[in-house]
């Protein structure tokens, strides 16, 4: 805790501990004051190790020892080189220390952010471009000395106010012609070729994550990279994200699964970048996406992003979207048929956090400060949508000749809303998320909230109604999706998706249960209710182009329609009378 002293046996109160930074593998780092024999204070990162058996610490303690001394000779500029001690365990002032002796990586503090944590900062591409050039002359100059560094990854390069780059934490520095005797596994940096104990080191790991910390420049928000697709993966966020093709194709180049084509020395690879980021206008991308069969059967897809809002599909005869002044860069959309004419009604939550609604006659706000937004219309012919604001949960329903009414709903905590399913007349199943948690719950029936899985950051969330009782599936950011079964107590997920990292998801009940659609760098996947005499979920793929957004409907007639974001453009399937699936063509132009 804050305020124990540490230091080596001769001196066991030279360092006191300040703040608690972070904990990563078998060490804790602390924010420490250094108060020399002169009196004079000096800010220190300290590394404590927290392994107790003596002779572990002294073989980390020796490995330390040659790192440091390397590091000193090669005088690789912003290479933070630390010092190393031996000493008791952190005790309060004047106490006698107790414990075994703990191994210490003292470093000078940099008074910067790791990199993932810069980035969320929203920077400026220039800014991003000159951070990346800046990484690379450091990993550049250490490789010309014949020396990989083995273990680069966001918290392991700081970024200071200036944009000034340091690369911290040698523990795992080597030269390229030792056998290795450790190997370093860094989850989401490491190339597929994995070290060996026993082999030499290679500089195409450090290229490979100077790649991974590229990605994580440019989409900071995004999970964890999936090292066997990485390219693929990578270049279809970037495009997803309304980076350009020449500059996805850039930033994926460290990427490469074969280690001879990356790129070597990474400074004309930075350099290039550069001017690409330079140049760099966001591109048009769509962000929400929804597909309504229309009486006769026929999808209607309703599509927004940069570019507001628009119809396509063989459904859209009759219906347009109105020509007032609506909602900007759109970041999500939920659509239905309301009344008993069937009414096209639109709601959209745009980049701002503001919400929107939208039919022929107008687009108009409904709400500020919003958070994640779903909904359906219900079997009274009302649009319900869900959104979180300040913290709660709100619900709106429309209909026509009716006036937008809005709810609280306390008894659940919301920070952002991801699917709504109406189980019965009036009564709604929301998943929402709250805290890093997701959770279930049924606005109304006096039950507790129920979480589902264990904590962690949601990308998206689908509900769907089963005969097995109602369904969840949630995607994290790190791709991976899970299929839930609700019930009253604590939920845990079934993972689905083969472990292929996915970008979009979308679900839907249907006959003999949840159909769940799936969309990422490997195309678009399917996941049909067994059939027949298997008793396994099928899978069918209508494209093996990468793609990032998916919806799901179901028509009167009980045919699915499928629409999905493939490579920037839209593409749409529909179950034909005996349920085969078929690719419907789209109409050109508005």
């Amino acid at each position: 805790m804050p305020g124990l002293r540490f230091g080596p046996e001769f001196d066991p109160e030279q360092y006191e501990l300040l703040e608690f930074h972070h904990r990563g593998g078998e060490a804790e780092v602390w924010r420490a004051v250094r108060t020399g024999h002169n009196g004079i204070k000096e800010l220190v990162a300290a590394k404590i190790m927290l392994e107790r058996d003596p002779s572990e610490v002294r073989r980390w303690l020796g490995r330390w020892d040659d790192v440091s001394h390397n590091a000193h000779r090669l005088g690789v500029n912003d290479l933070v080189v630390p010092s190393f001690l031996l000493g008791p365990s952190p005790h309060r002032p004047g106490a006698a220390p107790s414990g075994g002796l703990l191994g210490y990586q003292i470093s000078p503090w940099v008074d910067g952010v790791p990199l993932h944590t810069w980035a969320r900062g929203r920077r400026a591409p220039a800014a991003v471009a000159e951070v990346l050039a800046r990484l690379c002359r450091i990993v550049d100059e250490l490789h010309r000395k014949r020396w990989v560094h083995r273990d680069i990854s966001p918290a392991n390069v700081l970024v200071d106010g200036q944009g000034l780059v340091k690369l911290i934490d040698l523990t795992f520095l080597a030269p390229l012609d030792h056998t290795l005797t450790v190997a370093v596994f860094t989850p989401g940096h490491v190339p597929p070729e994995a070290e060996q104990v026993g082999g030499f080191p290679t500089t195409a790991k450090d290229l490979f994550a100077v790649g991974t910390l590229a990605r994580t420049l440019l989409l900071p928000d995004h999970g964890r990279l999936d090292h066997r697709l990485a390219a693929e993966q990578a270049r279809a966020e970037l495009l997803a994200a309304g980076y350009g093709e020449e500059l996805a194709r850039w930033a994926c180049e460290p990427l490469a699964r074969e280690p001879d084509r990356r790129p070597a020395p990474l400074g004309p690879w930075a350099a290039r970048g550069r001017e690409l980021l330079r140049a760099h206008r966001p591109v048009a991308r769509t962000q929400g996406l929804a597909v309504l069969p229309d009486r006769a059967g026929r999808p209607l897809v309703v599509t927004a992003g940069a570019d507001g809002t628009a119809l396509t599909g063989p459904g859209r005869t009759g219906h347009r979207l109105p020509a007032s002044q609506g909602p900007g860069s759109v970041r999500e959309l939920t659509a239905g048929w309301a009344g008993r004419q069937g009414e096209l009604v639109v709601c959209a939550e745009d980049l701002s956090g503001t919400l929107w609604v939208g039919t022929a006659a107008g687009w108009w706000e409904a709400a500020r400060g919003v958070s994640g937004l779903a909904g359906a219309v219900g079997a009274a012919g009302e649009l319900t949508v869900w959104t979180a604001a300040a913290g709660a949960l709100r619900s709106y329903r429309w209909a026509p000749g009716l006036t937008l009414t809005g709810q609280e709903h306390p008894g659940c905590p919301a920070d952002r809303v991801l699917a709504a399913e109406e189980e019965r007349p009036g009564s709604w199943l929301v998943l929402v998320e709250h805290r890093e948690r997701v959770l279930g719950w049924r606005p109304g029936s006096g039950e507790p909230p129920v979480p589902l899985g264990p904590p962690g950051t949601l990308r998206a969330g689908a509900l769907a109604r089963a005969s097995a009782g109602p369904q969840a599936a949630t995607l994290r950011t790190d791709g991976s999706a899970q299929l839930h079964t609700l019930g009253p107590t604590a939920v845990s997920g079934t993972e689905i998706g083969d472990g292929e990292p996915s970008l979009g998801i979308a679900m839907v009940g249907h006959r003999g249960g949840p159909t769940v659609a799936l969309a990422g760098a490997g195309g678009v996947r399917l996941r049909l209710p067994a059939g027949g005499a298997s008793r396994r979920p099928r899978w069918w793929r209508p494209t093996l182009r990468p793609a990032t957004r998916v919806a799901l409907a179901m028509g009167d007639d009980w045919r699915l329609c499928l629409a999905a974001v493939v490579e920037g453009e839209l593409q749409v399937w529909q179950e034909d009378a005996a349920y085969r699936w078929q690719a419907v063509e789209l109409p050109e132009g508005p």
